[in-house]
């Protein structure tokens, strides 16, 4: 049993947005789906169809994409605390850190990334994407609608109500 929680480094955090390394289809589901909340195993139930081994991630935390959660912590701050020292760090983040809305950014993102892992799992993939795109509060507030329409097609109407009143609640804290 592996309980071990990760979280995406800056490196990973790009390669989400960029594809710059071009990582196979089973590295990049896996990158997709560590979001500092759920255990290897739990992760790893979700992929089976995929054939997703303890091994993957050994892979993406020895090359740099994820690394073992501490909580407290977030990609954001690692993103704003290196910036001056690495030109690679990047701009979306920096920028959505910097802004007066930090807390309420990191609440919607969190919010997103753990509702698509728990609703949608792989069908949720270029809604994923999307949410690691967003670079502020306002960007997620826009992908309100696209994640309703998804969630009412995989689990219905009445998840569907419950879920986008807890978004709606989060979106209204971000934005006062």
């Amino acid at each position: 049993m592996t309980t071990t929680i990760y979280q995406k480094t800056d490196k990973g955090q790009e390669e989400i947005r960029t594809r710059a390394n071009r990582l196979d289809q089973k590295h990049r589901a896996l990158l997709l789906m560590v979001n500092g909340e759920k255990t290897c195993d739990e992760i790893l139930v979700q992929l089976a169809p995929l054939g997703m081994t303890q091994a993957v991630f050994n892979e993406l935390e020895q090359s740099g994409y994820i690394r073992p959660h501490v909580p407290g912590a977030t990609a954001l701050k690692g993103a704003q605390s290196d910036a001056s020292s690495s030109p690679a760090a990047p701009v979306e983040a920096v920028t959505a850190a910097e802004e007066p809305g930090v807390e309420g950014y990191q609440r919607l993102y969190r919010f997103y990334t753990e509702t698509i892992s728990r609703y949608l799992g792989l069908r949720g993939y270029l809604l994923e994407m999307k949410v690691e795109k967003a670079g502020n509060v306002a960007d997620l507030v826009a992908l309100r609608e696209t994640l309703k329409a998804a969630l009412v097609k995989a689990r219905g109407e009445p998840d569907t109500s419950n879920v986008i009143a807890q978004l709606d609640l989060l979106i209204d804290e971000a934005t006062e």
